[in-house]
């Protein structure tokens, strides 16, 4: 089956909760929202449109035909990125650093000087600044925040080891605050004295006097039709699809031309990949699959691995550094218990890591593997999450 392409417009803004404790009125009164839906949240969004376009009646859950259904629509893979006035959007890759001049730091991989050492784990090295002409910054500075999401030609400088200039101050889709009265359940009033604050993902946003839009682009390989409307996140909110078919609406290698090139050439053995979506990691900050030997790499049949990485591995791949935010919560709610799931903890979206390459593998497996997710549980492959950008560094 051909992979479809879809649209997906807010058409209010979204309460996309972050894992925090909240009630309204209680002692955690405020809810807050993550820039972008979790991959999961957004899996579960489209194949529950794509089932109501097939008419499943998903109380029937007793019927053995609507179960076969519901699994084949969770086997299909989904992949998402946001977009901003029609250009892709990719999160900013944290070896990046910005000073309040504009300037851009690059944080690499370099080798301890003697009498220096580190506590990292062994084999890890200590990621060190420098400008684009590779000079360390001369003063201590503080970081300038908002740099968020970077568009496509920025991010494809990055990838080939260069610094972009002229990076605009991008940070997500705006958060949008509201305050709200507690409801008393038994009267349907207001209950006096119990407020509560809400902040939202506004999808519209009016800047520097322009008016910029914020969608989501969905690839996935599911087929038919769906329901165009359905509803996303905290309070069910509106959000439109539309189905643009399977055209060229998605970034591939063709639009990284230069990208392609590097990695396909074995004289590049300093490579990395910068996360596009959360990950989810058998190590927790650190893909399982990275423990695989040379030898084991060689000896496994591929299942349950990665796109390219059972490849990859057999050219003696050792990861060398890594730049990775803070953990964030991922959990949900089990409709078959009725209680939530158990919160896993995933890799933020940007989060960077360094390999090096000893010995010589199937390259092309490695351009296959572009924008897939690396996750190591294949249900968590499926939903999206941990998909990412390859690059090399110097």
């Amino acid at each position: 089956m051909s992979d479809t392409i879809l649209e997906l417009q807010p058409l209010s803004p979204l309460l996309l909760r972050d894992g925090r404790p909240f009630a309204s009125g209680g002692e955690e009164s405020r809810a807050q929202s993550l820039p972008l839906p979790l991959p999961h949240t957004l899996a579960g969004f489209v194949r529950t449109q794509m089932g109501e376009g097939r008419g499943l009646n998903w109380r029937g859950l007793s019927d053995e035909a609507l179960r076969r259904a519901l699994r084949d629509l969770h086997a299909t893979p989904i992949r998402a990125l946001p977009l901003r006035d029609d250009r892709f959007m990719f999160p900013a890759p944290l070896n990046a650093v910005v000073d309040k001049s504009g300037q851009i730091y690059r944080a690499l991989p370099a080798e301890p000087r003697p009498g220096e050492g580190t506590d990292l784990p062994k084999g890890l090295r200590p990621l060190l600044l420098q400008d684009r002409d590779g000079n360390e910054p001369g003063d201590a500075f503080k970081p300038d925040g908002g740099y968020s999401y970077w568009p496509q030609d920025a991010m494809q400088d990055w990838l080939l080891g260069r610094v972009p200039e002229g990076l605009e101050n991008i940070s997500g889709p705006p958060l949008e605050e509201r305050t709200h009265v507690a409801m008393n359940s038994e009267t349907g009033t207001g209950d006096e004295g119990r407020l509560f604050t809400v902040s939202y993902r506004s999808f519209e946003e009016r800047r520097k006097g322009a008016y910029h839009r914020w969608t989501l682009r969905v690839k996935t390989d599911l087929g038919g039709d769906l329901a165009p409307l359905g509803h996303l996140g905290g309070e069910r909110r509106p959000v439109a699809l539309q189905d643009r078919g399977n055209r060229d609406q998605w970034p591939n290698l063709g639009q990284f031309g230069a990208v392609r090139d590097a990695l396909a050439d074995s004289k590049h053995t300093r490579l990395f990949f910068v996360l596009t979506s959360p990950a989810l990691f058998a190590g927790g900050w650190k893909p399982g699959w990275l423990g695989l030997s040379q030898e084991e790499a060689r000896r496994h049949d591929g299942s349950g691995l990665p796109a390219g990485i059972r490849e990859l591995m057999s050219g003696d791949v050792h990861l060398v550094g890594a730049a990775v935010g803070r953990r964030i919560p991922v959990s949900g709610w089990n409709l078959h218990t009725g209680q939530p799931k158990a919160v896993r903890w995933a890799v933020p979206a940007g989060s960077v890591y360094f390999l090096e390459v000893n010995g010589q593998f199937d390259r092309q497996a490695l351009l296959n593997a572009w924008l897939k997710p690396l996750s190591d549980e294949q249900d968590d492959q499926r939903d999206g999450f941990g998909c990412a950008l390859w690059g090399v560094w110097k």
